[in-house]
Parts: C-alpha cells; structure tokens; sequence
C-alpha cells in the first residue's frame, strides 16, 4: 500500500473537499458505498491536516487560504479524487478544479 502527502494551499483543498462531499452526496443516493468511503477517507485527511495547524482561522475555521496543508492519503485514493474533480470540473467557473487537478497529477507523477 502506496502512501503519498502532497501539499496544497487551503483555497486548492477546500474545492477538493467541496467536490468530494458532492460525490459522496449523490454517490450515496446511488448506493455506491465504495465512493463513499474513498471519499471519507479524502476528507478525513484533509480534516486532520487542518486541525493540525495552530495558527489563526478564518469565521469557518480553516487556516489562512494559502497556507500549505499537507494532505497523506494512498495512492489510490489520490486517484479516486482526481476523477471527482474530473466529475465536478465542467460545472466551475473559475478554473480551481483544474489548478487542484494540476496540482495533484503533477506530485503523483513525480511519485
């Protein structure tokens, strides 16, 4: 089992985490449980790195938006969460999917 932490600024993870939570929004509906429990996992992580930041927050208690979270997950599950912001990328309207898909795709090659 693969693990890999790639780093990302606040404003990048939280547009992961929002295209996450819808995934497993309508996944569940669905009944694909295997979705969401990939993307319990993503969110989870994120949720951690987060909390471990001891600095000031912002009114919903995230860090400073360019701070750098360092998100672990498997390696599989990086996969499953670049097809979610494959999944969500048509209906955004100011290019932060692509720039968290960026991101990411470029920190597994280098893996």
């Amino acid at each position: 089992m693969q693990y890999l932490t790639i780093e990302m600024p606040v404003r990048l993870w939280q547009r992961v985490d929002g295209c996450v939570d819808n995934s497993m929004a309508v996944d569940v509906v669905d009944g694909i449980m295997e979705s969401v429990s990939a993307g319990s996992c993503v969110r989870d992580a994120g949720w951690r790195a987060s909390a471990a930041y001891s600095g000031d927050r912002d009114q919903f208690g995230w860090p400073p938006s360019e701070h750098l979270l360092p998100i672990t997950l498997r390696r599989s599950h990086w996969d499953w969460t670049l097809s979610q912001l494959e999944r969500w990328e048509p209906y955004e309207t100011d290019g932060v999917v692509a720039d968290a898909r960026a991101v990411i795709g470029e920190a597994i090659r280098a893996a």
